[in-house]
């Protein structure tokens, strides 16, 4: 009868788990290694998957009058097959994720539109949109020039977090009419 309860236990411990590690996210990663994938088989999801496997496989296994060792080898093997299924699955949910890695140097070149105006030895704002979705940076003028809001730049260089821009020829409007994204 205690078999059955530790069983029951494992299975219950590791739907625990899993349900906390979709709410909370990952609490186990300490342990896991990376298998060059992005996720390692000592994921939190996986491990909750192996113990709720081997719990549930050891009950049912029990109940049905196995041996002690059978039912034991029985919820062991489940564990490895179910387990290395999760690894499978949240593998390849995590390759599906869309990643936008963002640099700040590949802003060099780039046109950006003035949201807060740069004074002419201060900071202001500037507005990058891509095709990811727009980006508001701190900035300040090449020339110490005063740049008004709403105008168009172009980023020449980088200092930290700070993009360093130069005034163009062509205002903000004319290219959003036209279709281009500043």
């Amino acid at each position: 009868m205690l078999i059955y309860f530790l069983y029951l236990a494992i299975a219950l411990l590791g739907l625990l788990f899993l349900a906390v590690t979709f709410l909370v996210g990952e609490i186990a990663d300490a342990f896991d290694v990376d298998s060059g994938e992005g996720i390692g088989p000592f994921n939190g999801k996986v491990i909750a998957v192996a113990l709720t496997a081997f719990g549930a496989t050891g009950l049912i296994a029990t109940y049905l009058n196995a041996a002690p060792l059978t039912s034991a080898l029985i919820a062991a093997a489940s564990a490895l097959l179910f387990g290395a299924a999760a690894w499978w699955l949240v593998a390849f949910f995590y390759r599906q994720q869309a990643t936008t890695s963002f640099s700040l140097q590949q802003l060099r070149g780039r046109l950006a539109e003035v949201s807060v105006a740069i004074p002419a030895d201060g900071l202001g704002y500037v507005v990058v949109r891509d095709a990811t979705g727009s980006r508001q940076l701190l900035a300040r003028s090449t020339h110490s020039t005063p740049i008004p809001t709403g105008h168009l730049v172009r980023i020449t260089d980088i200092v930290g977090t700070t993009v360093v821009v130069e005034p163009t020829e062509v205002a903000a409007h004319e290219v959003k009419h036209e279709g281009g994204i500043p």
